[in-house]
């Protein structure tokens, strides 16, 4: 059989023809490798022949099993090169996009402007800024306006000018304790704050037109304006000229009274001493034009004098207890 195989190999000239390999060729340094392992190739064949032709039967087959196991360098070349053909018969396949063709015909470049995929992120960031800075702005002009009405904000002076408006109206000569204010004044100060307090409720009326006011809401008003331990004096009653009192039904015949000739508050400061509260309160003339209806009324009053109301207070209800002249006297220095 080996005999067999020299002749064949001699009438061939030496040279085993084989088949191309399939696929395409996308190289030369292949074909180069191709040729110089094909003939390359027989010579190995023609060693191997001799080798086994010289060893005993059972040195060949040890031989030809390790052969077996040692791989083949040529296939080792030709399983890589049709691997790397595959590839790239795959890659031609895959048809790379074309640009559309100019009104003329012929293919236009394509041109990329340097930079310009920065513009997008440029203008997210002018956007990003502007948005930031309207944030910073909104929150300026809102703690700006907060601190304005801080600083503006009299709404508690004007809740004392209602409480007091009452006792400013009879316009009060000071005192250091109201066991020591005038009698008929705190009674007409509680009969004015009973009608402002309760008026809705009061539909009786006398013979001669004159509010039915009972005793009681006088009493109550009189504990809110002077304390819980204040007392009315209802002796001379018939003094005054716009009520009486009447002691069969305990209540007061109030003839109807205007408040626009009388003063009224305007309590322009409030500190604390001794624990006390302590008001500058200025009285308001009938004539200040700040108390008329035009539209170029001024925001403010001038009071025409100032006095000082001390309060204190009664869990949460506070009262006045004296009522003096401030320290650099009543009337106004603009005034004198």
């Amino acid at each position: 059989m080996n005999d067999q195989k020299k002749i064949n190999h001699q009438k061939n000239g030496g040279v085993i023809k084989k088949a191309p390999p399939k696929g395409k060729v996308i190289s030369s340094d292949y074909r180069e490798l191709f040729k110089e392992a094909e003939a390359r190739e027989p010579k190995e064949h023609l060693r191997a022949e001799d080798t086994a032709s010289a060893l005993p039967e059972g040195e060949e087959e040890k031989k030809e099993g390790a052969a077996k196991h040692w791989p083949d360098p040529a296939g080792a070349v030709k399983a890589a090169v049709k691997a790397a053909q595959e590839g790239f018969d795959v890659l031609q396949e895959e048809k790379p996009e074309t640009a559309a063709p100019s009104p003329s015909g012929e293919e236009e470049p394509h041109f990329h402007a340097r930079g310009t995929h920065r513009a997008p992120r440029l203008a997210t960031g002018i956007v990003v800024l502007l948005l930031a800075l309207v944030g910073v702005g909104y929150l300026a002009t809102a703690l700006g306006t907060q601190i304005y009405r801080a600083v503006t904000d009299d709404s508690r002076e004007r809740a004392y000018d209602e409480f007091l408006e009452p006792l400013v109206m009879q316009d009060p000569d000071a005192f250091s304790s109201q066991a020591s204010a005038d009698e008929q004044m705190v009674l007409a100060a509680s009969l004015w704050k009973a009608l402002e307090d309760n008026s809705a409720s009061y539909t009786s009326y006398d013979e001669s037109g004159r509010t039915l006011v009972p005793l009681a809401d006088v009493s109550d008003a009189c504990h809110s304006l002077f304390g819980p331990e204040a007392e009315l004096q209802l002796n001379n009653t018939e003094i005054d000229s716009f009520f009486t009192f009447d002691t069969d039904t305990n209540q007061f015949h109030v003839t109807p009274f205007s408040t626009q000739s009388s003063y009224v508050p305007y309590t322009e400061s409030i500190r604390t001493e001794d624990g006390k509260t302590v008001l500058r309160v200025g009285y308001v003339a009938p004539t200040d034009s700040w108390r008329s209806d035009e539209e170029d009324a001024p925001e403010k009053p001038t009071p025409v004098k100032y006095m000082e109301y001390v309060l204190e207070k009664d869990n949460e209800t506070e009262y006045v207890v004296q009522i003096r002249e401030p320290a650099d006297g009543p009337v106004p220095s603009s005034s004198q």
